[in-house]
């Protein structure tokens, strides 16, 4: 089988590790092979092109106009990610879209409306789902392993200096990136729907714009959720805990209890057995330190998220990440903002 044909459309810092993820993996095996890729600033445009060694367009409709890509991943800015989905299933190809599906939950709507118009494949980036101990989690509380679930939380105490936010001017803007939540915390607000389950109404919230740092949007934000199973959540986050900490997650039930910190499983109770005991440990990332540094990733699991999504494209097989369940990532977003009164959504 001839690999799929990948373009990609946004050339900034993430781009870089989805380029690693094809030449480290996807392209040595023959699963999918990085063709070419556009962005607009052309000192960008000419780094990345000389770096991956591909050709470069100025432009996602330039990049569309070639006959030798199939699917497209979206890593540009997070408020243009419907948009560009948008362009790239309207051609007739499938999308891959960086986290969030946008900033915006009615053009992430539109983005999955679109795709299913179109009768291809669309979906996230959302890779802390392929962790093992995250779908050991799943599959107890699916399993009803951890009873009736009372609270849950996630949390986010990054940091994050000025001189990151200036890097991009649409860095900390509403309409393109977001604040804490939205961007850094964005991925814990996944992980706690997936495993929690879907969210009901938005209790309370707080969020401080533009705190110690030049941006429009919040640099600190606290909400508290109600899900739809009666649960309690609690999400907060930072971009000003000097220098960093380790995001968290936890699952808390009548009868079961798991705790993440960073991604690495490090509590797991159930009242009764459940799976053998060394499936409850759950994979170390290494010495990746993206408190501090936004690019510390490692691209086992954009791998994985890569092979799912070639896999729906090729097989029909239904993604782990489904584009329905990033519009309500993005929906829960925008609703605690709207409950805290900020920015565009007040």
């Amino acid at each position: 089988m001839k690999p799929l044909r990948f373009g990609i459309v946004g050339c900034g810092g993430i781009a870089g590790l989805h380029a690693r993820t094809f030449r480290d993996g996807l392209e040595k095996d023959g699963t999918a092979v990085l063709v070419a890729g556009a962005e607009s600033d052309p000192g960008r445009r000419a780094a990345f092109g000389e770096k991956w060694g591909i050709p470069m367009h100025d432009s996602l409709e330039s990049l569309l106009a070639r006959d030798d890509i199939d699917a497209v991943a979206v890593t540009s800015p997070s408020g243009l990610h419907a948009q560009h989905a948008i362009q790239v299933v309207k051609s007739g190809r499938h999308a891959l879209s960086e986290k969030p599906l946008d900033t915006n939950a009615e053009r992430a709507a539109a983005a999955v409306a679109a795709a299913k118009e179109a009768g291809v494949v669309l979906s996230g980036i959302f890779q802390q789902r392929f962790n093992a101990g995250v779908q050991k989690v799943r599959r107890a509380v699916q399993a009803g392993a951890f009873g009736e679930l009372v609270y849950v939380h996630c949390e986010t105490p990054w940091y994050r200096a000025q001189s990151y936010y200036d890097s991009g001017a649409w860095r900390g803007t509403w309409d393109l990136d977001g604040g804490v939540l939205t961007n850094q915390g964005v991925h814990m607000v996944d992980r706690l729907l997936w495993l929690a389950g879907d969210w009901d109404e938005v209790l309370h919230a707080v969020c401080s714009l533009g705190k110690f740092r030049d941006i429009e949007a919040e640099t600190l934000g606290v909400a508290t959720v109600r899900l739809k199973n009666g649960a309690i959540a609690t999400i907060t986050g930072t971009t000003l805990a000097y220098d960093g900490m380790a995001q968290r997650v936890l699952i808390c039930g009548t009868d079961g209890s798991a705790a993440f910190d960073g991604e690495t499983l490090v509590k797991f109770k159930t009242r009764e057995p459940f799976e053998e005991a060394s499936a409850a440990v759950a994979e170390e990332t290494g010495a990746e330190n993206k408190a501090a540094d936004p690019l510390a990733l490692s691209s086992n699991q954009h791998e994985a998220n890569y092979r799912d999504f070639i896999a729906a494209v090729r097989e029909g097989k239904e993604s782990l990440i489904k584009p329905e369940e990033g519009v309500r990532v993005v929906a829960l977003l925008n609703a605690i903002y709207a409950k805290a009164g900020a920015g565009p959504y007040a």
